[in-house]
């Protein structure tokens, strides 16, 4: 056992590459801890007890810290482009603001270059730009995730809408029980009708003026979801052929994505070879053969 360890540490750049191993298993910890410590600032429920007792919402180290890098540098959220992702997670409640993104960002890199000076390694400098990108990579995947949910809900919405107007609901009535249906997809159309609401546009668009619904969804990239709200707008205005109009948009639908889905289980099969391969069998044989097949490099090559 002991001629093992010993021919494991003769081997090059194994310490540097068991350092750099750790370093990423501590940076994962410490991104853990600190998203746990500063959640209760960026929920729904503190936000909305902010908003009710008129008192500034209380931000942790982490947001200061991006507040002081987003005054050093303005444009620097703005160039990294997360309004988008950020605008999904706002329909859960779990956005984060991006001073929070920032300031997380910019301890994961400060904390990789300490490292890198107290240990002497040259690819944990490497690996800080790789670690810092960690909070935008993190809040994209949650973004696609809403933004997966919001599809998928989409004809379930639409078979809700038809069902209302074909039981003889007005359109923007079809709409304010879609709104109390729940999930992210719900909060759209809630976004819509309040701002219908609060700004006095019509729901609906009117001759070249687009309703609140159609601008709701503009911001939102999922072309779906903006064909479908479109849809349901130009149904709104058929007046008594919108519920025949909106049943076959339910219908094409439930359809479309029925077929989207048999292929996409088609292909998973396929998707999950390479990440089996990757990550489960490569290292096993690493593991085994490489003890095995050290000793035999050595002789081949005269060490």
């Amino acid at each position: 056992m002991n001629d093992v360890i010993l021919q494991l540490h003769a081997i090059p750049y194994l310490t540097q590459i068991l350092v750099v191993f750790a370093a990423i298993l501590a940076a994962l910890f410490v991104m853990t801890v600190v998203g746990r410590l500063m959640t209760y600032t960026n929920t729904s429920g503190t936000r909305a007890l902010s908003d009710y007792t008129g008192q500034a919402q209380p931000t942790s180290p982490v947001e200061q810290f991006g507040q002081w890098m987003q005054k050093k540098s303005p444009s620097l959220a703005d160039r990294l482009n997360m309004q988008n992702y950020l605008r999904w997670l706002e329909l859960t409640g779990e956005a984060p603001s991006s001073a929070m993104l920032l300031g997380q960002s910019g301890i994961l890199f400060i904390l990789f270059l300490v490292l890198t000076l107290l240990l002497r390694n040259n690819l944990l400098f490497i690996l800080a730009f790789i670690v810092a990108a960690y909070p935008f990579l993190r809040v994209r995947s949650k973004a696609n995730t809403v933004r997966s949910r919001v599809d998928r809900a989409l004809p379930d919405l639409a078979a809700l809408i038809s069902a209302e107007m074909a039981a003889g609901n007005p359109p923007d009535k079809a709409l304010h029980r879609a709104a109390e249906w729940g999930g992210p997809l719900s909060a759209i159309v809630q976004r819509a009708v309040q701002q219908s609401t609060t700004s006095g546009l019509p729901l609906f668009s009117r001759d070249r003026m687009d309703g609140a619904l159609v601008r709701t969804v503009s911001r939102y990239d999922l072309p779906a979801l903006q064909s479908f709200m479109r849809q349901l707008d130009l149904a709104a205005r058929k007046g008594a052929a919108g519920p025949e109009q909106m049943q076959r948009l339910a219908h094409t639908m439930i359809l479309t994505h029925k077929e989207r889905a048999l292929r996409e289980a088609e292909k998973l099969d396929g998707r999950l070879a390479v990440p089996a391969v990757l990550f489960f069998f490569m290292p096993f044989l690493i593991f085994i053969l490489a003890p095995m097949m050290y000793p035999i490099l050595n002789v081949l090559g005269g060490g």
